[in-house]
């Protein structure tokens, strides 16, 4: 019964995260996201998965700081993408139990640097070729099947967005919130 309820929460973070990649600023897929990462968080606790949960909080942190970015200018420090991915580095070598606490923690570092970056294009990169399979892979082997119909989701969406906006189209500043460049100095928009 407990791994029906889990899922069912994967299953609520599945519809948030339906809507995080058709919204057309990087501001708004932060905060729908974060509310998604809650419910994906109360589904690996169910399960005892603790690795994604302590995951899933710090993505939360990540998004929430990401949409103060323009406000907090601290923030900008070119070390703080790694720095926020240090917590999960501890928590992953503290709790060593084998080779499946390493997806978590790539999945959290790989998608907190290209979150980073303020690129819509290297944001979806980045969650389509690395952290949703490496959620998914772990959700699978962890029972999280509302995980994995959340992350092939994802993909889907992530490709619909694409499709949707184009892949030029992802250059749009709107995406981006008020500035024209992605946090790592490089251009996304022509003026």
């Amino acid at each position: 019964m407990i791994h029906l309820i889990a899922n069912g929460f994967g299953v609520l973070s599945t519809l948030c995260f339906i809507a995080s990649f058709q919204v057309k600023s990087n501001k708004g897929l932060y905060v729908i996201q974060s509310v998604a990462n809650v419910f994906y968080g109360i589904q690996f606790y169910l399960l005892g998965a603790y690795g994604g949960l302590f995951n899933m909080g710090m993505q939360i942190v990540r998004n929430l700081l990401l949409c103060k970015i323009d406000d907090w200018k601290w923030l900008n420090w070119k070390g703080m993408a790694p720095l926020l991915c240090v917590p999960s580095l501890i928590y992953m070598i503290a709790t060593w139990s084998g080779p499946l606490d390493i997806l978590p923690f790539i999945a959290m570092t790989v998608g907190t640097l290209g979150y980073w970056t303020n690129s819509a294009k290297k944001l979806r990169l980045a969650e389509l070729f690395c952290v949703s399979p490496a959620w998914m892979t772990y959700d699978l082997i962890e029972g999280a099947y509302g995980g994995v119909l959340n992350e092939l989701v994802i993909l889907a969406s992530i490709v619909f967005s694409i499709i949707r906006f184009g892949w030029k189209g992802l250059d749009d500043p709107s995406f981006a919130g008020k500035g024209t460049q992605d946090r790592t100095g490089g251009e996304i928009c022509q003026a």
